[in-house]
C-alpha cells in the first residue's frame, strides 16, 4: 500500500522489523557482486554459527551508529530507516527544509573537487564500520563459515 504524505507525528502507516545499513564496499569485496550480501546472509541461514555472527555482526553496526552520530544525525537515520519515513515527512515533523534532511543524510556535494561528498550520517557509517576492528573479524569469519558450508 503507497504510503500517503502527512505531518503528524503519529502517522503510522507501516511497521518495519529490518533495517538496512550500507557498508564499506571493500570490505564486501569477497562476496557476490551479482547478489549482494543479502542474498549471502539469506543463503547461510541453515548454519547456527552464521545467524550467530550475523546477529552479532548487526548488534556491532548499531552500537556504530548509536555512538558515532550526531544527536540529529541519529534522529534523522531512525526516521528514515526505522520508521520508514521520506525526506519529506521527516522535514515536516522537524520543521526543517527537505534539503537539510537530506544533507544530513547523504552530507553536501563539492563541486569545485570532482563532486566529492563530505559529511553526512551515511559516509559516516560507512567510514566507521569500515575501520571497526570487530565488524571486519565478524565479516572474515562469516566468510569462513561460508567457505565450510560450501564444502
Amino acid at each position: 500500500m503507497p504510503k500517503t504524505f502527512a505531518c503528524s507525528s503519529t502517522d503510522i502507516d507501516a511497521v518495519h522489523n529490518y533495517i538496512e545499513i550500507s557498508i564499506d564496499p571493500h570490505l564486501l569485496s569477497t562476496f557476490s557482486n551479482e547478489d549482494g550480501i543479502t542474498a549471502f546472509l539469506c543463503n547461510q541461514a541453515c548454519s547456527e554459527e552464521f545467524l550467530r555472527l550475523k546477529n552479532e555482526l548487526l548488534e556491532e553496526v548499531l552500537s556504530v551508529i548509536n555512538n558515532g552520530l550526531t544527536k540529529k544525525q541519529l534522529e534523522i537515520i531512525k526516521m528514515t530507516y526505522i520508521d520508514g519515513k521520506t525526506q519529506n515527512e521527516i522535514s515536516c515533523e522537524l520543521g526543517k527544509h527537505q534539503t537539510t534532511v537530506h544533507k544530513i543524510l547523504q552530507g553536501n556535494i563539492d563541486y569545485k573537487n570532482q563532486k566529492k561528498r563530505y559529511g553526512g550520517a551515511i559516509k559516516k557509517i560507512k567510514r566507521l564500520c569500515a575501520a571497526n576492528k570487530k565488524i571486519k573479524k565478524i565479516l572474515a569469519q562469516m566468510k569462513m563459515q561460508s567457505i565450510n558450508f560450501d564444502i
